[in-house]
């Protein structure tokens, strides 16, 4: 078998309708394109259509990091967000933001080099992530809280040393400008991604991880 290197070598996949999650190689896709953003083009081209629109349960929240994300290379830190987005109005269609701080490389901890997700949960949901396994969690005690007082609470329950990205009452309420924040100054803040979270009823993604990534060349 052929070492993956920089790469967790997983995609999951979550329906949120059926609450049911599975994991795809990446490699299927890093071997075509180039990095996260590539990746994310690569799902959106292949499987949304231009019927589809921003709220649709069938449009997909695409969260992708790219090959150095969670290594020592500077200003690698940063994450992908696609889909078909609610800001490009009036006639939504796929684009993308992105993200900084330490929540993708703590995803690639988690086993994970990106989300791909669909549907929508019957209540206020959000995502766990720890060592390759994800679970789903109520998040009725979340909803209507804003950004920053959603991860205090969601650290108090996961410790310290987890990350999460939230969504506050705008994406709630699927305004077409809601970000995806992180800590107090990260935040895909371009595309309206908030209100695609908001329309899956979902709070939050939270992850931690332990699980090394395998760096070909290290010095």
């Amino acid at each position: 078998m052929t070492s993956i290197y920089g790469w967790a070598g997983q995609i999951l996949r979550g329906d949120l309708t059926t609450l049911q999650f599975t994991a795809e190689d990446t490699m299927q896709y890093a071997k075509q394109v180039l990095g996260g953003r590539g990746i994310a083009a690569q799902i959106a081209w292949n499987e949304l259509s231009p019927k589809i629109g921003a709220f649709d349960p069938a449009n997909c929240l695409i969260i992708m990091s790219g090959p150095l994300t969670g290594t020592a290379t500077p200003g690698s830190g940063r994450v992908m967000f696609g889909g078909i987005a609610p800001q490009v109005y009036p006639t939504p269609r796929y684009t993308r933001s992105s993200m900084g701080g330490h929540w993708g490389a703590m995803l690639k901890y988690g086993g994970y080099d990106g989300i791909v997700l669909t549907g929508r949960a019957e209540q206020p949901v959000y995502l766990w992530i720890h060592d390759s396994i994800a679970e789903v969690r109520d998040a009725s005690h979340l909803w209507g809280v804003d950004t920053y007082s959603t991860q205090q609470l969601l650290l108090r329950e996961h410790g310290a040393d987890a990350v999460a990205i939230t969504i506050g009452p705008a994406g709630e309420h699927l305004s077409r400008i809601a970000i995806i924040a992180n800590e107090t100054e990260n935040a895909a803040g371009q595309g309206g991604f908030g209100a695609v979270m908001g329309s899956k009823n979902l709070k939050a993604i939270v992850v931690h991880g332990t699980l090394p990534l395998n760096i070909s060349d290290p010095p």
